[in-house]
């Protein structure tokens, strides 16, 4: 009996040692308003599809993972793991918005005053070019 491990939508992917079955789904690079899953086989070589049903047509999450045991039987692993990195609580409001990723944005913050840090601002650095001091 192959395992399906899901994990949280921002874990790292697994890596390490020996084979892995990834079903991944996620965001297309070339359109955000559209999703995209694959499945990877990790190791050398890795190898990656975007499955598709017997029709040509792209398989949902739920039809990838079931090929994905598949693809973990044949190699002989027993576990898969299932990355969706479209679930999480941003990403759903992106999804909800017609994939923009522009809204809300007001709500993101990438400071930390409470530590010192301004958000990406080259002056947090402590670099003697970035800070103005001298080394």
């Amino acid at each position: 009996m192959t395992e399906t491990i899901t994990l949280a939508p921002h874990d790292p992917m697994p890596s390490g040692p020996g084979r892995h079955v990834i079903v991944l789904r996620r965001f297309r690079e070339d359109d955000p308003a559209q999703t995209e899953t694959q499945i990877i086989l990790t190791g050398i070589p890795e190898q990656s599809t975007h499955p598709r049903q017997p029709d040509g047509t792209l398989m949902d999450l739920d039809q990838a993972v079931a090929a994905g045991v598949k693809v973990a039987e044949s190699e002989g692993l027993s576990r898969i793991f299932v990355l969706d990195r479209t679930s999480g609580r941003r990403e759903q409001d992106i999804l909800q918005h017609g994939g923009d990723h522009t809204v809300h944005m007001e709500e993101l913050a990438d400071s930390n005053v409470e530590e010192g840090e301004r958000g990406p601002d080259m002056r947090d650095m402590v670099h003697p070019k970035a800070s103005g001091t001298s080394a």
